[in-house]
C-alpha cells in the first residue's frame, strides 16, 4: 500500500484518512491534489482514522490496507468497527 493509493481510495470513496504516528499525524484528503508535507513511512504508523460520509472510524494499518486493496468493502468495514 502506498500514498498515492491511499490518495485514489479516498477521492474515489470520497473520505479522508488521518494517520497516527508517534507525536504526529498527517491527514490525507479526498478533495486534495497530492500528499501535502513530508510523506510518512506506512510501517510507523499505529493506527488510522478514517472519515467517511461526515463521521470517524478508528481502523488499523491492516484494515486500512484491506480497504484500499478492496479486500474489504466500506459498508464491511464500517459493520466490523461498529461491532466494538
Amino acid at each position: 500500500m502506498t500514498i498515492e493509493e491511499i490518495q485514489r481510495w479516498c477521492r474515489d470513496n470520497g473520505a479522508n484518512a488521518r494517520m497516527i504516528l508517534r507525536g504526529k499525524d498527517f491527514v490525507i484528503r479526498h478533495d486534495a491534489e497530492g500528499f501535502q508535507g513530508p510523506c510518512p513511512s506506512l510501517e510507523d504508523i499505529f493506527y488510522w482514522e478514517l472519515f467517511i460520509n461526515g463521521k470517524g472510524y478508528p481502523s488499523s494499518p491492516s484494515d486500512t490496507e484491506r480497504l484500499v486493496d478492496g479486500r474489504l468493502t466500506v459498508e464491511e468495514f464500517i459493520r466490523l468497527v461498529s461491532r466494538h
